[in-house]
């Protein structure tokens, strides 16, 4: 598998190139292409026949250090999972650096404070100078009930706080994963995996490591809604497709 980052004019926003079809096509990362029977564990982009899973990582790498224009080459239908986080993108990017493009573009202030409910979750958005996200997270694992962490999301900070955050899987969900066609290529390398009674991992990157990476996703998503935003997101139980649900609700709130 290959990927390749190539700068792209201004305008271009992010899209992803599938070399290995013929023609080519791009698919842009935007909340129109998201393929709703997809939204479990990933997020999935379409456009007509060619389609690009977990794109999320990525994602959220990009739109964390402000990169606004960027063509993704792919030779394979997703891109390399590596470790399980963001980091191997984040510093990459970084590492070849950006430049500023003689562009204008507007970031997108939320004026007032706006919730969006759904019966498994909900997102609050509250006015603010920069972008923020609170996750609260809960479930019904002994290791796992309940954690909680707020970010402000600044290059550096994502950076040191947020990009090193590993996906997470629970030991007794591998099985149907796999038999979904899912974490094929899974391991403790490139995720975090807990058990009833211990997480089989020798060791987290941090002690809340799973929200972190819950918050790392939803940054993800939140860049298809294509342009910068500046509020303070508060999530409950946030995943893939009730993040996508909150993107469209967000769309049509801002009149985008």
């Amino acid at each position: 598998m290959v990927m390749e980052c190539h700068p792209a004019p201004a305008g271009f926003g992010i899209q992803f190139r599938r070399r290995d079809i013929p023609d080519a096509p791009c698919i842009p990362a935007t909340r129109a292409m998201v393929v709703e029977a997809e939204l479990t564990r990933r997020t999935t982009l379409s456009n007509g026949h060619a389609t690009v899973h977990t794109v999320e990582h990525l994602l959220s790498a990009a739109y964390a250090l402000g990169v606004d224009n960027l063509l993704v080459e792919l030779d394979a239908p997703e891109p390399p999972f590596l470790d399980g986080s963001a980091l191997p993108y984040a510093e990459a990017l970084g590492d070849v650096g950006m430049t500023e493009q003689d562009a204008t573009i507007s970031v997108l202030t939320v004026s007032s404070p706006t919730t969006y409910v759904l019966p498994e979750a909900e997102f609050s958005v509250l006015p603010s100078s920069e972008l923020r996200v609170t996750f609260f997270f809960t479930s019904d694992e002994p290791l796992l009930r309940n954690q909680c962490a707020t970010f402000v999301v600044t290059p550096d900070d994502y950076l040191r706080e947020i990009a090193p955050a590993r996906t997470f899987a629970f030991f007794h969900e591998i099985e149907a994963l796999r038999a979904a066609g899912l974490i094929r290529g899974g391991s403790l390398a490139s995720a975090v995996v807990i058990g009833r009674k211990s997480i089989l991992n020798e060791s987290l990157r941090f002690p809340d490591e799973p929200v972190r990476h819950k918050i790392l996703d939803f940054i993800g998503d939140l860049a298809l809604v294509g342009t910068p935003l500046t509020g303070h997101f508060l999530v409950w139980r946030g995943g893939h497709r009730v993040n996508a649900m909150f993107v469209e609700f967000l769309r049509k709130e801002l009149a985008l």
